[in-house]
């Protein structure tokens, strides 16, 4: 039991010691442990508060990687709290300046062509651009023209927790932008609004909404 204590600290001052979110096989070759041990350690230090888990983009086409910080040891905390904070002196100015900033965050995206016919499908564009930047969809659900796509994970997060309106402006502007560089009809047909979930368990809901036409 000693044994699994100390391999377990060993985890846990790997994750404290590095600037960047790690890996479970970056840390099992690190410690020269099974990559299946190195993941029962994180689990454990999960549960007892001091780990947490998050979604790094993939490197590769597929699902994002998932990756692990300790709980409060974010050096960078105070000064990211304080550059938020001069964003705007109401959540509507801090939610405007979100938008402004996903809009510019997906105009440094590369790779992202307009299709040469027809218009798009909106959930696949969302969903496929999300799950390039790390977030982790949890379900989609499209219903009468209404498209809702729920994450389960945001790397957004940090600032969530202090500033949740910027992170929802931030959404919206980023998809946004995505749909318009895919294609100008397919921004044209849907408006975007983002909305955190009241039971917690995902960061926000994205509705895409079909436009009614307006009548002349």
């Amino acid at each position: 039991m000693a044994g699994t204590r100390k391999q377990r600290d060993r985890v846990l001052a790997l994750v404290r010691d590095s600037l960047e979110p790690l890996d479970a096989p970056v840390i099992a070759r690190t410690l020269g442990i099974h990559i299946t041990t190195a993941r029962f350690h994180l689990n454990a230090l999960i549960d007892e508060g001091v780990v947490e888990g998050t979604w790094l983009p993939s490197v590769t086409v597929g699902r994002p990687r998932k990756g692990y910080i300790a709980v409060g040891a974010d050096p960078m905390a105070t000064v990211l709290d304080a550059l938020l904070a001069q964003l705007g002196d109401t959540p509507e100015l801090r939610r405007a300046a979100g938008v402004a900033a996903g809009r510019a965050w997906a105009d440094g995206l590369t790779g992202i062509a307009a299709p040469q016919d027809g218009v798009p499908d909106p959930v696949t564009v969302v969903a496929t651009t999300l799950n390039r930047l790390g977030f982790r969809i949890a379900s989609t659900v499209s219903s009468f023209g209404v498209h809702e796509i729920r994450m389960c994970n945001c790397p957004l997060r940090r600032i969530a927790r202090g500033a949740p309106e910027i992170v929802i402006g931030i959404q919206q502007g980023l998809i946004e932008r995505v749909l318009e560089r895919h294609s100008a009809a397919l921004a044209a047909q849907y408006d975007v609004a983002t909305t955190p979930d009241a039971a917690g368990d995902c960061g926000i809901t994205l509705r895409l909404s079909s436009r009614v036409p307006s009548a002349n």
